[in-house]
């Protein structure tokens, strides 16, 4: 048997945070955890090509806030600009919006970027007055701080469809649609790090609130390798891969 983080382990040996996981409720959220730039986005695509669920970035929400010129999105825009988080209260009411529609669906929800806080994570836990808990897990993607200011530092986003390419991609243009790449402005490195000593010291503990309910993947090795600790995991959550 295999742990979350690629080790081997003994036969009858437990994963630690999966004692509750089995005779729980049917898994109905996943939260996908990690600071900018651990590879949350990669491993949601490797969970949608692989597994039965409905993607909620929030980040792409409020983009699409932005891109409308909402009220909320003229808000949403002062807070990335200067890379700071977004009002709780802006985005507890999108991700509200957005899962009652899905959950009535019957689908599961991969959600990305949300909660970054205790407090959201209390939101989340009592939306549908408290039925939900139990039907949510999470998986965090870990990585060393100084990794992931390289990797965002070196990052270009297409203009047209918004892929994303990493320092080792060398290539003039987006092999997707042929578009010319762009520098986020939160990808400058005095930005970086403000955002990751903000996820620090705001998101981290919304890792110790979930206890059993978390496990994590170490996001600092190839693209294989996490995706056979993101498989273990989703295995110890009880959720089957797309045949």
């Amino acid at each position: 048997m295999r742990c979350c983080c690629g080790c081997k382990k003994k036969e009858n040996e437990s994963v630690p945070g999966t004692k509750d996981t089995k005779g729980a409720k049917s898994v109905k959220i996943v939260v996908l955890l990690g600071a900018p730039g651990a590879g949350k986005g990669t491993v949601a695509q490797y969970l949608l090509d692989n597994y039965d669920v409905v993607h909620f970035s929030t980040g792409n929400l409020l983009r699409n806030e932005v891109k409308n010129d909402t009220e909320l999105g003229r808000e949403v825009s002062a807070y990335v600009g200067s890379g700071g988080l977004v009002n709780d209260d802006i985005i507890n009411k999108v991700v509200e919006l957005n899962l009652a529609k899905t959950l009535e669906s019957g689908s599961a929800i991969l959600l990305d970027g949300y909660p970054r806080s205790v407090d959201q994570a209390k939101f989340l836990d009592q939306l549908d007055s408290g039925s939900l808990r139990d039907a949510i897990r999470i998986i965090e993607i870990d990585v060393e701080s100084e990794v992931v200011v390289a990797r965002l530092f070196d990052r270009k986003i297409c203009s047209k469809c918004g892929a994303t390419f990493g320092r080792l991609d060398v290539i003039a243009e987006c092999s997707r649609c042929g578009g010319a790449f762009v520098k986020r402005p939160d990808d400058e490195e005095v930005v970086i790090r403000r955002r990751l000593q903000e996820y620090k010291s705001t998101t981290m503990p919304v890792s110790e609130y979930y206890g059993s309910r978390l496990l994590k993947v170490n996001g600092d090795r190839s693209p294989d390798e996490v995706a056979r600790g993101v498989t273990d995991v989703f295995r110890d959550f009880g959720v089957k891969k797309r045949r």
